[in-house]
């Protein structure tokens, strides 16, 4: 019984370290790579498994003990390289010295024969590229075990000590528990590199998947001035057509062309993605030149601006994406006003963030309205396109993560 435990204990301690490495790595964008920081890593944790299953081997016959140590060396060997490889067997090497030295030269002798058959391996069967890929690491687990357990058997022989029919027992039982338990650990490896692999296509086919639709969606809302514009032009090629007449249309073109230009530069902004420069911005003293900007607009509708802020309201972003943001925000609100009213913008300190409020008294959204704010081409305008509260959420969204 004691020796399931311990068996069972140093699978849980090989396998437990690489689920916990490759699980890691799925909240990594971009695909698995090992630079050296991750190869020094997976080198100590190797070296750190070989150490315990040395001091914990499953079970003992006369003064040899059978334990896992091969296979942390074959997993840096397989997974991480020969540097990590030849690093776990120094370790190896090392802690077998400390705990007893009068095997030293033994383990020293078989490590020369082992690890350049291990190396050959690798380099002959070119396994990563054959399928399935659990095979040829469990068979080089089993082939390995196999030629300890005959130098073992070679050294009791030579050192006249016994070889029975339990020695050869426990020593088939060696070779499968090392298959086996490479099996796993191959296997558990393989199919979480799958997974992440399959995460990292989903979310590549869901982004082309939403820009594809809100390219034609733009290509739609565009077509519509377009045609607009097209028709008047074809009025205006007419000699028929009176000044008066020619001014009106020409207006109408000029409005169509810059109503289709927002749209794609809206799209533009949510779609192309841009290096950031971010920088402690004066909220207060943002909230003048947001001012400026929207005053002329206001007054045009009727519409009194109220500004109420406290002094160095310092946040980290990017000024010219905020101001943008509060662009929209503040025209949103201006046009939900259409018999005027009073647009008022506050802005405090809470605790240790910053709280920026845009309130007017306008005709006010239904819950229905307020959940599908920010998705492309909803709006409650009649020639809104929901681009410009789209891109506004992508830039409070950057803002709020980049402040964790």
């Amino acid at each position: 019984m004691n020796v399931i435990d311990d068996l069972l204990l140093n699978i849980l301690v090989l396998t437990l370290p690489i689920m916990v490495c490759h699980i890691l790595w799925l909240d990594r964008p971009g695909p698995i790579s090992f630079n050296p920081s991750n190869r020094a890593f997976i080198g100590l944790i190797c070296s750190l498994a070989a150490i315990f299953c040395m001091s914990h081997p499953f079970f003992t016959i006369t003064g040899n003990n059978f334990d896992l140590r091969t296979i942390p060396v074959l997993v840096a060997f397989l997974y991480s390289g020969i540097r990590s490889g030849l690093t776990v067997s120094a370790v190896i090497l090392a802690y077998t010295y400390y705990i007893d030295g009068s095997d030293f030269l033994w383990i020293v002798t078989l490590s020369a024969l082992l690890v350049p058959f291990i190396l050959a391996f690798i380099a002959l069967s070119n396994w990563k590229y054959r399928t399935p890929k659990v095979m040829f690491p469990s068979l080089l687990a089993f082939i390995s075990a196999l030629a300890t357990f005959c130098m073992t058997m070679l050294y009791r022989i030579d050192s006249n000590v016994s070889v029975d029919r339990s020695f050869l027992l426990y020593g088939l039982l060696f070779c499968i528990v090392h298959m086996l338990t490479m099996w796993l650990i191959t296997y558990l490896i393989v199919r979480i590199r799958e997974n992440i692999a399959m995460r990292q296509e989903v979310q590549r086919s869901e982004k082309l998947n939403v820009l594809s639709e809100l390219a034609a969606s733009v290509a739609h809302e565009i077509r519509n001035p377009m045609t607009v514009a097209r028709g008047f032009m074809q009025i205006l090629s007419q000699s028929e057509v009176n000044e008066e007449k020619k001014r009106i249309y020409t207006t109408m073109v000029i409005e169509e062309i810059d109503r289709a230009q927002s749209i794609i530069t809206d799209y533009l902004s949510f779609a192309k993605p841009q290096a950031e420069k971010l920088e402690e911005v004066d909220v207060s003293t943002l909230s003048l030149k947001l001012s400026n900007l929207i005053n002329p607009y206001a007054s045009m509708r009727g519409v009194e601006i109220h500004i109420d802020m406290e002094s160095s309201l310092l946040v980290k972003a990017n000024s010219e994406k905020m101001i943008q943001c509060l662009v929209n925000l503040t025209k949103n609100g201006i046009e939900a006003m259409p018999s005027g009213g009073t647009l008022l913008i506050t802005g405090f300190k809470k605790s240790a963030k910053v709280i920026l409020q845009i309130k007017d008294n306008g005709i006010g959204m239904t819950p229905e309205q307020v959940n599908r704010l920010g998705t492309p081409f909803y709006s409650t305008k009649n020639k809104g396109t929901g681009l410009g509260m789209m891109v506004s959420y992508r830039i409070i969204k950057h803002l709020a993560d980049s402040s964790k």
